[in-house]
């Protein structure tokens, strides 16, 4: 991999996020992810050996099975976690601020999980595939430069949570190179933490 391309993804994956936690980006950090988001965009539109499949739904039947199976585990796992945390009470954000609460339902997809996913998993797998040579590693970088993309919100529930969650969604894509699957998981994950009350780790208006 070029020096250049090595120069982008420190920029992009540690320089980006560090100049949000030391506040010295004068941006909100979802205009930042959206801008982030076009220059990503942009780059692969101008890589003749990126295939696309974008939106590609393979394998419908298997990967939503998959999918909901995870949710199954996850939902009451991420319950429990609520239930014992003593700064946190379950269905807080919907039963105190159900307005704010529609409000993050509707938009958190398209300006918060979709431009992550095709950062971190579109983006990443195929601008970074050459320096992918053990197995799984690049599951495992992305699901570390995901985790450390949440030190903005200053807590390490944020970071170790979104590692996990990294871990999965960068299963979920390689299995089906689609933007499709692996952002409705991250919008399915991400309704259960802020409809659950974990909102306070993950959204900076709490």
């Amino acid at each position: 991999m070029d020096i250049a391309r090595q120069i982008e993804g420190i920029i992009l994956f540690i320089g980006i996020p560090s100049l949000e936690y030391f506040e010295l980006l004068p941006l909100p950090k979802l205009l930042v992810l959206v801008l982030v988001a076009g220059y990503c965009g942009y780059q692969l539109w101008k890589d003749t050996e990126f295939g696309g499949g974008l939106f590609r739904k393979s394998g419908n039947h298997q990967i939503s099975k998959t999918i909901l199976l995870r949710t199954v585990v996850i939902a009451p796992a991420l319950t429990g976690l609520v239930w014992v945390l003593p700064d946190l009470n379950l269905f807080s954000f919907p039963i105190e601020r159900p307005w704010l609460w529609m409000i993050v339902m509707v938009l958190y997809p398209l300006l918060s999980a979709l431009p992550q996913e095709f950062i971190y998993r579109t983006f990443f797998f195929n601008r970074y595939k050459e320096i992918f040579t053990l197995p799984h590693s690049d599951i495992i970088y992305s699901a570390a430069a995901f985790s450390f993309l949440h030190i903005v919100y200053d807590n390490w529930w944020a970071v170790g949570l979104s590692f996990l969650a990294g871990l999965l969604f960068g299963i979920t894509y390689k299995r089906t190179e689609s933007l499709y699957w692996v952002a409705l998981e991250h919008i399915i994950y991400g309704w259960l933490v802020f409809t659950l009350g974990l909102g306070p780790y993950f959204f900076e208006a709490f």
